[in-house]
């Protein structure tokens, strides 16, 4: 995740309607990384549904505990 998270930092805003020849379509490259986030995000849920059927428990990815959910997924940067 942190070369991800790095990778777009690198992004010059100014170039992201630049047009380029992906897998043999001409998209911009704002339309790369939407693809690309939503590409990873339907693989993260498919993960995570054969993680639930295999455990056969909630995975706590939240603590409900208090009033407001807390992830605990997220790391302490």
């Amino acid at each position: 995740m942190d070369e991800a998270v790095a990778a777009l930092a690198r992004l010059d805003p100014d170039k992201l309607l630049e047009k380029h020849r992906i897998q043999g379509l001409e998209v911009s490259a704002l339309e790369a990384v939407l693809h690309v986030v939503e590409h990873f995000s339907m693989h993260t849920g498919q993960i995570i549904l054969l993680a639930k059927m295999y455990a056969e428990v909630d995975l706590e990815f939240y603590d409900f505990s208090d009033s407001t959910p807390v992830p605990k997924w997220k790391r302490e940067q």
